[in-house]
């Protein structure tokens, strides 16, 4: 309950006032114009054009056509007047149909890509720290989701006030020309839809903002159904179906109650707007004044009448579009707020100096590097340790002990809440943040494997196409005692990986896999090299001759690597044993089990489980 008072706060706080709506509107249309200008302003002329024709049509020609019969006019004049408008039709029809069916298909995916581009710009460069906030998520869930409909939106509310305005300007005219009286029913009904409209609009972006986060939790239900991830575990678990179903559907039942709680008030708010607006004023009150200045007062003639209530009718029809504009704009502006607000946010990762990164083996000294996810929850403590340049070192320790966490600082994808870490004497905050993480080579637990080929799915970039590159990518998978020789690589390494989106590709195993991310690392021969687990999918014997090849390979550089096997790590020049986030022991292999503590403790255990066997 707490969760959706803040998700009812948070719509509240969507109420833009009119300069922060028009601010957002100009972003969109500044972006617009940039990414593609010449759509931009075919877009703004079809939309003038098209009232301008409809005005000429059913109001100018109306009154033209039926002055010349009232007057008893020649038939010449009312022919030529005929041809040369239908001649006029035809150009216009032509035009507007180039525009609808050809120019503004080509031109909004180039607009979605370009607000898709702004995003991902602003963004890519945001701490890894922000997805471990909710808002910030949810934020950027929106982002992924409204991008596209913000230049629908905003294209669609270009419309309407280019073609509101021009309209409501030529009838205008007309009226105060012809029959200003008839200004009155219109001016009457202004004031009551712009006071609706205003209401309407709040509640709207409210009622979106509180479902949000349940509409979030909906989407994560549905991808768990269909998402190959999660379809073993389905299979095998029949259990799990049952409860995400029951997820999706309290997901399901708080988006209804959400539905219902503003659905009552629109609706109250709606029905006074449709009979008002549309019933009384416009119907009843228009005739009732038309009839009484052509039967009583004899001022108008019948073509006066009939066009000024069809000039009358679009002032008003006009006015509403621009002020249903106007809220569409106001919703189009929260989201864009919204967006905005989550490319704003300012990475805490920046580099104060921005040198680039040492090109000789690294060495690293932390010093009382205190670090926690959520504030006052420290998930390490006071770390302090050296690793010297060309040095294997093994972080060891049980479940939750920090180690992870560790090597995220080193990479500096967090930086630590107190303390420095220094690399070659100087401290990693100065260092150009691409540089000094593309000068460390990396393999995490929950690496990824791309529905790309292998090749791209070692490099990680864009191919050159070199005959240098290929080698280097095949000796990167040797080394890393992947078989090319496999007969399901049909392409060896161009060979397509998963069977997602090629009927040829090749979907690894978990070992497979786990060569192909370390290959990764062996390719770019970078001065650290991160291993987290590296070998936890292979066999004891392929984690054996892998771990004296890496040894073999990386022996000019640092390495750094962690492993719940303690069989890889007793070659190691210095090993640390954490416990809850601290360093509790430190040494090789041979002195920590002399000492006796937890590391020779769980060195007993796992090597008590081999000769059991």
């Amino acid at each position: 309950m707490h969760k959706q008072t803040e998700n009812s706060k948070d719509g509240e706080k969507q109420k833009l006032t009119a300069k922060e709506i028009l601010k957002e509107q100009w972003f969109l249309t500044t972006l617009c114009f940039h990414a593609a200008p010449r759509g931009m302003a075919f877009h703004i002329f079809e939309s003038v054009k098209l009232q301008v024709s409809i005005f000429f049509e059913f109001i100018w020609m109306i009154n033209y056509t039926l002055g010349i019969a009232e007057r008893g006019g020649p038939w010449k004049q009312f022919f030529w007047c005929m041809v040369l408008f239908m001649a006029a039709v035809f150009v216009s029809t032509v035009s507007f149909a180039y525009y609808k069916q050809s120019a503004l298909p080509r031109m909004t995916p180039v607009l979605h890509q370009a607000f898709r581009m702004h995003i991902y710009e602003r963004t890519k460069n945001l701490d890894l720290a922000c997805y471990d906030d909710t808002e910030f998520y949810q934020k950027f869930i929106l982002a992924a989701e409204e991008s596209d409909s913000c230049i629908d939106r905003y294209l669609e509310t270009l419309e309407i006030y280019c073609s509101g305005i021009t309209t409501f300007v030529l009838s205008l005219g007309f009226c105060l020309a012809m029959n200003p009286l008839i200004l009155l029913v219109t001016a009457g009904n202004l004031f009551l839809s712009l006071w609706i409209a205003g209401r309407e609009n709040r509640l709207q972006i409210a009622s979106r903002m509180e479902r949000l986060p349940y509409e979030q939790k909906r989407e994560y239900q549905n991808r768990v159904f269909y998402l190959s991830d999660y379809a073993k575990d389905l299979r095998l678990y029949p259990g799990m179906q049952e409860k995400c179903s029951q997820d999706f559907n309290e997901s399901q039942k708080e988006i209804r109650r959400i539905h219902r709680t503003y659905g009552k008030k629109l609706f109250v708010y709606g029905s006074i707007r449709e009979a008002a607006g549309t019933v009384y004023l416009e119907q009843v009150l228009s005739w009732s004044l038309l009839l009484y200045q052509v039967l009583v007062l004899h001022t108008l003639t019948y073509a006066a009448m009939l066009s000024s209530l069809k000039a009358s009718s679009y002032v008003s029809e006009s006015t509403k579009a621009m002020i249903a504009g106007w809220k569409k704009a106001a919703e189009n502006a929260a989201y864009v707020k919204r967006i905005q607000s989550l490319t704003d946010m300012a990475p805490s990762v920046i580099s104060k100096k921005n040198l680039p990164a040492s090109s000789h083996p690294a060495a690293f000294d932390l010093r009382h590097v205190t670090f926690s996810y959520q504030p006052g929850k420290p998930v390490l403590h006071d770390i302090s340790l050296h690793i010297g340049a060309k040095q294997k070192i093994a972080l060891v320790g049980y479940n939750g002990s920090g180690k992870t966490t560790l090597v995220k600082l080193l990479l500096r994808l967090y930086d630590p809440d107190s303390g420095s870490i220094c690399c070659n004497g100087t401290d990693i905050r100065d260092f150009a943040v691409e540089s000094y993480r593309h000068s460390i080579g990396s393999v995490f637990q929950d690496f990824k494997i791309y529905a790309a080929s292998l090749k791209e799915n070692v490099l990680l970039d864009i191919s050159r196409h070199t005959k240098q590159e290929s080698y280097d990518v095949e000796k990167a998978l040797f080394d890393a005692h992947f078989t090319l020789q496999d007969h399901r690589l049909r392409y060896q390494i161009e060979t397509p990986l998963t069977t997602e989106f090629e009927k040829d590709g090749v979907n690894l195993s978990g070992g497979e896999m786990q060569k192909v991310a370390i290959a990764r690392t062996l390719y770019r021969r970078q001065n650290l090299i991160i291993m987290d687990e590296p070998s936890s999918a292979l066999d004891p014997l392929a984690e054996y001759e892998l771990n004296q090849e890496l040894n073999e390979i990386a022996q000019d550089q640092t390495v750094v690597f962690i492993s719940h096997r303690l069989s890889t790590t007793r070659d190691a020049d210095c090993i640390y044993m954490m416990e809850q986030g601290r360093i509790i022991e430190a040494g090789t292999h041979e002195k920590l089990l002399a000492a006796g503590g937890k590391y020779a403790g769980m060195w007993k255990v796992q090597a008590g489980l081999y000769l059991d066997s």
